[in-house]
């Protein structure tokens, strides 16, 4: 059974008929012949038969497309049982095989056809995920590209952050050189360098405005090359004209040069340009409180410069902290020929008062003797507060002349070898006629050290911190005297019972001329010098001088002093 469907069935039919169509015609045809050519009637139908056979057959073939089973027919045919039944039932067999065969083959191509979609579907796909991917990467460049742009602002950023951090390095350092020195030839001396470095000039000098004469004074020179000849010892002439003067002193604007031979340059300072071969150059006046102090140049000789305008913003700067320096050194010179003044006129003042001082003591303490009379009891008591008040006054005047030249530099120091237990118990005893009235106990604990310094001022800083000791301890009270070599060093320190210090009054205990306000302390006498003095006295021989105290309970001070021996442990109590 052929599973035909009936759409083939019927095209088969239509296609048997047109055949047998075909033989009736062909039938007639050789009838023809017969009556006309006299062809034998059977050599006809034999003839006519094989034709309308091998026209179905061809037919079935072009139908079932299978034109390449003709080869597999004719093996057929040129076998022993070819005969019309046997050729048309294999013909039907093969084209039944192959139709199947021809169906799965349709199925196949089917599939690749699917196939086929899919990969074409697949590559639509993927072109446009490379479209993406394409846009992607465009995006990507362009992002890298922005990217590079960002890190060159970056750099360039960084790059002027550092060499903003290098300007504000030199800038303070200049500050520091102003802070740690008075001295302005020293302050000039390391500024110009630095200049002259940060800039990566050839050549930089600075100079003052001297007012008077209209002109500037070159000070300080820094030079990139030693062998180059030096300004200064030229400076005469390279005097600027009045149009540059104005530039710089009135309107306090910068001159800045970048090519000498096109700049407006000053007529005098041609020749001096061209002895030197200075290509480019710029002055910068030093401005401190709209005042012109002086001037910064910086030259370049080898090579043409256009000067930058944060060199030119960097060189203000600079210039408006050195007229800083200029003015400080200015008025540390004026306070210097004051202070000298002041130590001049105190050292005759205190020479005059001192002659007649000497007198008044002297005479007094003669009286006070009995040796030239009886006195009544009123007379006694009005000698003895003449004598106190003069030897009170004494102290005075020395005590401001000795400040006087401590402050001045001026105090000289007579360094000599000397055991200081023996000076301080020397002062304790000179001090125990005023400790024991007032029945106030003197305890001590000294070492044995030898000391290398002024004996006298040694003895004062005694006497000034352990009167001072006395003087605010209550009656009854004690003091503790301790002095050890520790680390080399001479430790001394006076501790007593008195009324202490507040807190708020303690930043006043150095201060000259200043008395604490307690009740009790306005009581004492003193001038408020005796604590400073002797603080410049330590600080005088490269020692300290420091406390400790609490308000009520009593107060601790201590110096130290370096010793050039070891000492012998001794201990001693009065």
């Amino acid at each position: 059974m052929l599973n035909l469907s009936l759409k083939k069935i019927i095209i088969t039919l239509i296609e048997i008929l047109v055949i047998f169509s075909s033989i009736y015609l062909m039938h007639m045809f050789f009838m023809d012949l017969e009556h006309i050519y006299k062809v034998p009637n059977n050599l006809i139908i034999l003839f006519c038969t094989e034709c309308a056979f091998i026209i179905f057959i061809i037919h079935l073939m072009v139908f079932f497309k299978r034109i390449p089973l003709l080869k597999q027919l004719q093996s057929t045919i040129n076998s022993n049982k070819c005969n019309k039944k046997n050729i048309f039932t294999n013909t039907l067999e093969l084209i039944y095989i192959n139709s199947r065969a021809s169906n799965e083959l349709k199925k196949e191509i089917e599939a690749l056809h699917e196939v086929k979609n899919r990969l074409h579907r697949k590559e639509q796909e993927l072109s446009e995920q490379s479209q993406i991917l394409f846009k992607k990467e465009n995006l990507l460049i362009s992002q890298k590209n922005g990217l590079k742009e960002k890190e060159e602002e970056i750099a360039k950023y960084i790059n002027k952050v550092f060499e903003q951090q290098e300007q504000e390095k030199i800038i303070k350092f200049i500050v520091g050189i102003i802070r740690e020195s008075l001295e302005l030839d020293k302050v000039l001396e390391k500024t110009v360098e630095e200049i002259g470095r940060l800039i990566n000039a050839d050549r930089c000098l600075i100079g003052i405005f001297e007012e008077s004469e209209q002109k500037f004074e070159l000070l300080n020179e820094y030079k990139s090359e030693p062998n180059l000849v030096s300004i200064l010892d030229y400076q005469n002439e390279a005097r600027l004209n009045k149009e540059n003067l104005y530039q710089l002193v009135n309107r306090k604007k910068p001159i800045i040069i970048n090519d000498s031979q096109k700049g407006q340059v000053s007529s005098n300072l041609n020749p001096f340009i061209e002895l030197y071969e200075i290509k480019s150059y710029a002055i910068i006046p030093l401005i401190h409180k709209k005042e012109v102090l002086g001037i910064i140049i910086v030259c370049q000789t080898k090579t043409q410069r256009e000067w930058k305008e944060n060199h030119i913003e960097l060189l203000s700067d600079i210039g408006s902290q050195i007229g800083i320096a200029i003015k400080q050194a200015y008025l540390h010179k004026q306070l210097q020929e004051a202070t000298n003044l002041k130590s001049q006129f105190l050292a005759n003042m205190s020479h005059e008062f001192r002659t007649p001082l000497n007198a008044i003591i002297g005479f007094s303490e003669m009286l006070l003797t009995g040796n030239y009379g009886d006195l009544t009891s009123k007379q006694l008591e009005y000698l003895k507060n003449i004598s106190i008040s003069g030897k009170h006054l004494l102290r005075l005047v020395g005590d401001i002349l000795d400040l006087s030249k401590v402050e001045s530099g001026k105090m000289q120091l007579n360094n000599e070898r000397f055991d200081a237990k023996h000076i301080i118990n020397e002062t304790i005893a000179l001090l125990s006629n005023q400790a024991s009235p007032k029945d106030i106990e003197i305890i001590t604990t000294i070492e044995q050290v030898y000391l290398y310094t002024d004996i006298r001022i040694f003895r004062q800083i005694i006497f000034n911190l352990l009167s001072n000791a006395i003087k605010f301890t209550e009656n009854g009270g004690a003091i503790t005297i301790n002095s050890k070599l520790i680390n080399n060093k001479l430790i001394t320190e006076i501790i007593d019972t008195g009324i202490g210090i507040p807190d708020k009054d303690k930043d006043k205990i150095f201060k000259q001329f200043t008395q604490l306000d307690s009740s009790y302390s306005r009581k004492q006498e003193g001038t408020g010098l005796g604590l400073a003095l002797t603080k410049k006295l330590v600080e005088l021989q490269n020692g300290e001088i420091n406390f400790e105290s609490e308000e009520g309970t009593g107060s601790r001070f201590w110096f130290e002093l370096s010793c050039i021996d070891t000492p012998v442990k001794e201990y001693t109590n009065i």
